[in-house]
């Protein structure tokens, strides 16, 4: 039997994911139904360490090193009032009936960012596919940007911090056949 490779090309992202947290203690970890981010057009993903030197003589003895969290960012081309709910907090209602329905997204200053699991995936790889997990994240910053004859771009930024249940911050999944992110 052939072992899958460790390494590959990946090239884009083309779908990317949310799952509220219900519960994160020393017992469980459950997470809510998926919530997508549409039009996901980037992910960047960045390691922030924990960092002590021991010096003596005039010379460093040792480094010591941890991983404190991740900083992430993502940028989309669609809004999602369900995905600004849990990024930013606030709640999304339904109102009128049809043909003047409306969607309406209200933020409060009580309302507060949600945590949640970020899943990323990118087809394009020498394996089926790649997905990017970050277990436990939250949004600290959120920028929708409107221009004259543009498309709107949405970013939002945040932290990704060790999950209580068993301390897990990220994965990254190489799966020899293309599996879509779960819905649940």
């Amino acid at each position: 039997m052939a072992n899958l490779t460790r390494e590959s090309v990946v090239l884009g992202i083309n779908d990317a994911k949310i799952f509220p947290i219900t519960k994160d203690d020393s017992t469980s970890l459950t997470y809510g139904a998926a919530i997508d981010v549409p039009g996901i057009r980037s992910l960047k993903v960045t390691p922030t360490f924990i960092e002590k030197q021991l010096k003596g003589d005039e010379t460093v003895i040792d480094t010591y090193a941890k991983l404190e969290q991740i900083d992430w960012s993502i940028e989309h081309g669609v809004i999602s009032l369900d995905a600004l709910a849990v990024m930013v907090g606030g709640a999304v209602q339904a109102g009128g009936t049809s043909p003047k329905q409306n969607q309406t997204y209200s933020l409060t200053k009580d309302d507060l960012p949600k945590y949640f699991k970020l899943e990323a995936k990118i087809d394009y790889a020498d394996v089926g596919d790649v997905h990017f997990v970050l277990y436990k994240c939250k949004c600290t910053s959120y920028d929708v940007t409107l221009q004259g004859e543009e498309y709107a771009t949405i970013s939002a930024s945040g932290k990704a911090i060790p999950t209580m249940k068993d301390g897990k911050v990220k994965d990254i999944v190489f799966n020899e056949t293309a599996v879509g992110i779960s819905a649940s």
